[in-house]
């Protein structure tokens, strides 16, 4: 049975499980050629299954979703080998139900309950400056490379380095662009980090990157901030151009994988 059909057939029925749950399927594509992804999500958690072609591995995963999608920090549930030579629909059948199985036990729901409790934890004020930096991920994919290579170099992740090398200028280069809803939406991502950041977060907002804007960017962006955020912008604007004390980060000495499906490769 061709995996393509396979896939279809496995992916099918999880989504039947999870529609009885409240999840929707969204499009989306894979990022490597011959892979295949289903994405479902609900307010808290998203699930997806693929295929990874050169492994021919069936991975069902999971992941807390964020006010922007998932935070794509996933976690493999379940791994199965699918080689379309050898496999036919018996086996895609089986994958389908331990699949199902994973997303409908006593388990899902446990995982469902804590990440929600993660969730009201990171409202009041837990989010770090690495949750930061993947928020606008979905802005500039590049930063998913240049976060990979903070985190297999450095330790602790430096959050104000990494922002003002890689974050500040980006923000810059978009505002001076971006108009209404578009400045809005962007405006938003602010909004929601400065109020579930921890202390170092909001610094990282206010002082390494609002305070990198030209006086126009910011005034720009400044004016579509809610009134928390926008408070402490103008307050941390008394200080910029005054020097931050530098991070010394140790160096790694072993490196670490970004995401489930490039650590399966």
């Amino acid at each position: 049975m061709e995996y393509t059909k396979a896939f279809d057939l496995i992916a099918g029925k999880v989504e039947e499980e999870l529609n009885k749950s409240g999840y929707t399927r969204q499009k989306v594509a894979s990022e490597n050629e011959g892979d295949l992804v289903a994405l479902f999500t609900s307010e808290n958690v998203a699930y997806s299954v693929v295929y990874i072609l050169d492994k021919q591995q069936m991975v069902l995963r999971s992941c807390t979703m964020t006010d922007e999608g998932p935070d794509n920090e996933w976690k493999t549930l379940a791994t199965w080998l699918y080689d379309e030579e050898t496999s036919g629909q018996k086996d895609a059948e089986s994958i389908a139900n331990d699949f199902i199985e994973g997303v409908s036990g006593t388990i899902a729901v446990k995982r469902a309950k804590q990440v929600k409790q993660k969730k009201k934890k990171n409202d009041d004020g837990n989010a770090d400056p690495k949750f930061l930096a993947k928020r606008f991920v979905a802005y500039f994919p590049e930063l998913k490379d240049e976060i990979k290579n903070e985190e297999d170099c450095y330790y602790p992740f430096r959050g104000a380095t990494f922002a003002k090398e890689h974050l500040a200028p980006k923000v810059a280069d978009f505002v001076k662009r971006a108009k209404g809803k578009e400045l809005e939406k962007f405006a938003g991502v602010f909004n929601t980090q400065y109020g579930n950041g921890d202390v170092d977060t909001r610094s990282i907002i206010t002082i390494v990157i609002l305070n990198s804007l030209e006086d126009s960017e910011f005034t720009k962006l400044c004016n579509e901030l809610n009134e928390e955020t926008q408070k402490a912008a103008l307050a941390a604007r008394k200080f910029k151009g005054k020097e931050v004390k530098p991070e010394t980060p140790k160096k790694k000495s072993v490196s670490k994988a970004s995401n489930l499906l490039n650590s399966s490769r």
